[in-house]
């Protein structure tokens, strides 16, 4: 293993030498592609640089990214680096876009509705979900399985966050959702990001600026009818219950964006994860039969319920390497408040520093064979803190990494213990780019060969 050094000599790691908007092309179109090029060629640290945004310094060495997840954030500005893709779409006052006391201050609020004790609660809700959208699967023909499996999330995250699943405002929220994420998906929407330019607001013919009216609309009617008659235990009705040291809430604009983070960002991770989940385990159908096994040793023929979710440790291991092999999010950044010191490197203020959680996932030196998707491995070692990483890390850690995970299992166990399915070709699924996040290009197509009836109907 590369040591990264304790002694700061030089300034930006090495990178290409090519323009700043041919580099920038080449990583909107193909990312994973020109990353992996330049970690092969230049080692664990390089940097590129594109236009308007910068010098851009990837790191992939765990104690690189350590130091990366431990800085003061009074030098590394997380919010900062998110706000030019995140602001347009979730707003000010969302986690992801603030930095400082207004981020820990928000972060406390937020996490009580996302403890992992709270998961039992939720465990019906997303075996229900995922048993209905099963029934309209179609048999014996090849399909792309990710827009159900959006289907499945965006239900699940609605009912969690609003305690309801009727009324013509989670209808419309049903539809209004997925098409803005749609209408935004494009890689092409990368260029005006990088360039500082708003097209929420530069650019009022979109499709992608009618949907977002409309769902801050639909969100600032549920807050103002939910201030007037608090409902139970959902997230909303916590958040709106939630103070601060101080005794302040969160005001009506601090809610919109959080809902807007939970609505979008929660379902659509959890959903392309699952995606990846099923490809994997569609073509490598042994897996699948020894997770088959697992729940019908946890489960028997009775009702599988939230009890059974703690036992499943083979599944469990089978959603942590895919998330390791296929990470949605290949790559959390920092923006430089102060001149950072990381290895042998100084890096001055106003640059972005990116911690390459994909390639970091990725190293043979941590993970033997790291192309093959083997979840056996999670069994046998425990990954160290900076070596896994599909939720970032450090106080940046993403709130609702406790929900997907078990909402992953739980969908998972909802759908093996009721079908089988093949892989819909023998070409391996390709990379695609979904705005921010890795997806199957393709949907992940598969073939649903058998279904039966639930055992917990």
């Amino acid at each position: 293993m590369t040591e990264v050094s304790d002694v700061a000599t030089v300034d930006l790691p090495p990178g290409p030498r090519s323009p700043a908007t041919w580099q920038f092309a080449e990583y909107a179109v193909h990312p994973l592609t020109v990353l992996t090029r330049c970690n092969r060629r230049y080692g664990d640290a390089f940097t590129l640089r594109f236009p308007v945004a910068g010098r851009m310094c990837f790191f992939t060495h765990p104690d690189a990214i350590r130091a990366i997840f431990t800085a003061s954030p009074d030098v590394l500005h997380a919010g900062e680096s998110n706000a030019f893709l995140l602001r347009p779409l979730v707003g000010d006052r969302s986690v992801l876009v603030l930095d400082g006391p207004d981020h820990l201050r928000e972060r406390r609020l937020l996490l009580p509705p996302f403890h992992g004790e709270r998961m039992r609660a939720y465990a019906t809700i997303m075996r229900d979900a995922a048993d209905r959208s099963l029934d309209g699967w179609p048999l014996e023909r090849a399909f792309a399985v990710h827009p159900h499996l959006q289907d499945i999330a965006l239900e699940v995250i609605l009912r969690a966050v609003f305690g309801v699943e009727e009324g013509n405002r989670f209808e419309r929220l049903r539809q209004v959702i997925p098409a803005l994420l749609d209408s935004i998906a494009s890689p092409a929407l990368l260029v005006p990001a990088f360039l500082r330019i708003d097209v929420f607001k530069r650019v009022p013919w979109l499709s992608a600026v009618r949907l977002k009216a409309e769902l801050d609309a639909l969100l600032d009617a549920e807050i103002a009818a939910r201030r007037s008659s608090p409902a139970g235990e959902d997230v909303l009705s916590l958040l709106l219950g939630a103070r601060d040291e101080a005794g302040q809430g969160l005001s009506d604009d601090e809610l919109r964006g959080e809902l807007i983070t939970m609505l979008v960002a929660g379902h659509e991770t959890t959903a392309t994860a699952l995606s990846w989940a099923l490809e994997r385990l569609a073509a490598q159908s042994e897996i699948a039969e020894r997770c088959r096994e697992e729940l019908e040793r946890v489960v028997g023929n009775g009702s599988f319920d939230a009890t059974h979710i703690g036992r499943l440790e083979y599944l469990d291991a089978v959603v942590r390497e895919t998330l390791r092999l296929r990470p949605v999010v290949p790559l959390v950044g920092r923006v430089t408040a102060q001149t950072f010191e990381i290895g042998e490197w100084r890096i001055p203020p106003g640059v972005r520093v990116l911690g390459l959680l994909a390639l970091t996932q990725q190293r043979d030196d941590i993970y033997p064979a790291p192309e093959v998707f083997r979840p056996e491995r999670f069994l046998e070692t425990a990954p160290g803190p900076y070596e896994w990483l599909p939720f970032g890390g450090g106080i940046r850690r993403c709130i609702g990494m406790a929900f997907a995970l078990y909402e992953m299992k739980v969908v998972l166990a909802a759908v093996l213990l009721r079908a089988r399915f093949a892989p819909a070709s023998t070409k391996p699924t390709r990379v695609g780019r979904r705005h921010v996040t890795l997806a199957p290009a393709d949907g992940a197509r598969i073939v649903l060969t058998e279904r039966k009836l639930a055992a917990w109907r």
